[in-house]
C-alpha cells in the first residue's frame, strides 16, 4: 500500500536518505547548518541591489546616500543628524551580510543577517522620522526618494529573510520524517522520547544519553555465560568419569 501524499519531490528527498540511514540525526544538525534559498535568492538579490542603488540616490535634496555615510561637506551642509549617519552604517551592514549568506548558505550567518536586516527595517523608520520632523530654521529638505525606497526595501527584505531563515527545506523535512519513523520503530527511542514529553528528566535526573540501545550487547553476554556453563558442565562430566575409568 502506497501513500498517495508523498509528493515526487518529497520521494526524492527521502530516497537521499539511505546514505545517512546510519546517523539520521547528525544528518538532520548538519542540514540544519546550511540555508536553502531556492527560488528566494531572486527577490533576495533584487532587493540587494535596490538597497545599493539607495547610497546613490537623494537622501534628502542634494544630499545622496553615500554623502550621509560618509558624512561629506554636503550632508553638513543640509544638517544631517547622527541617527541618520547610523542609519547609513546599519544598513551598509545588512547589505555585507546577506551578501554573505548568499555566498555561505551558512544558517548562523543567514540569522545574524535576518536580525541585522530587522533592525535596519525599524531604525530606517527612525531615520526618515528624524528627516522629516526639522524645525524650520534649519535649511534641510524633508525625505528624499532615496530615503523612501531604502525604507520600503529594508521593510521587504526583513520579511523575505523570515522566510528565507525560518523555513525548512524540504530535505530537512525528509530527515525530521524519517527520525519520527525511526523513534516509532526503535523502542529505546521511544522510550526517550517518553521521558521528554513527560518531564521526568528534570524530576528523576535520568540522563537520555545514558539510556542506549544495549540489547545486542546483553544477548552476547547471555551468549558467552550460557556457552561457559555448558564448558563447566562438560567438565565435571569429565571429572566425573575419570574415576569411573581407573576402577575398571
Amino acid at each position: 500500500m502506497t501513500d498517495q501524499n508523498v509528493t515526487p519531490e518529497g520521494s526524492a528527498e527521502r530516497d537521499k536518505l539511505a546514505e545517512f540511514r546510519g546517523d539520521l540525526r547528525e544528518a538532520e544538525r548538519k542540514a540544519g547548518g546550511e540555508i536553502q534559498l531556492g527560488m528566494a535568492v531572486v527577490p533576495v538579490g533584487v532587493l540587494l541591489v535596490g538597497l545599493i542603488f539607495t547610497f546613490f540616490a537623494p537622501h534628502s535634496g542634494v544630499v545622496l546616500g553615500f554623502d550621509v555615510l560618509l558624512d561629506t561637506d554636503v550632508s553638513r551642509q543640509y544638517f544631517t543628524m547622527l541617527p541618520e549617519r547610523i542609519y547609513s552604517i546599519i544598513l551598509l551592514v545588512g547589505i555585507l551580510l546577506v551578501i554573505a549568506t548568499i555566498l555561505s548558505r551558512s544558517a548562523v550567518v543567514a540569522f545574524v543577517a535576518w536580525a541585522a536586516v530587522c533592525i535596519q527595517a525599524v531604525y530606517s523608520i527612525f531615520a526618515g522620522w528624524m528627516r522629516q520632523s526639522r524645525p524650520p530654521s534649519e535649511a534641510s529638505e524633508g525625505i528624499g526618494w532615496g530615503l523612501a525606497m531604502g525604507i520600503a526595501l529594508s521593510i521587504l527584505m526583513a520579511i523575505t529573510l523570515s522566510f528565507v531563515v525560518f523555513r525548512k527545506s524540504t530535505f530537512q523535512a525528509a530527515l525530521a520524517a524519517a527520525r519520527r519513523e525511526e523513534v516509532d520503530e526503535d523502542p529505546v527511542l521511544r522510550a526517550q522520547q517518553q521521558y521528554l514529553r513527560a518531564g521526568l528528566i528534570d524530576n528523576t535526573g535520568t540522563d537520555v544519553d545514558a539510556m542506549v540501545d544495549d540489547r545486542r550487547d546483553r544477548s552476547k553476554r547471555r551468549r558467552a555465560k550460557r556457552a561457559e556453563q555448558a564448558e563447566q558442565a562438560e567438565k565435571a562430566e569429565q571429572t566425573e568419569q575419570t574415576p569411573d575409568t581407573d576402577e575398571q
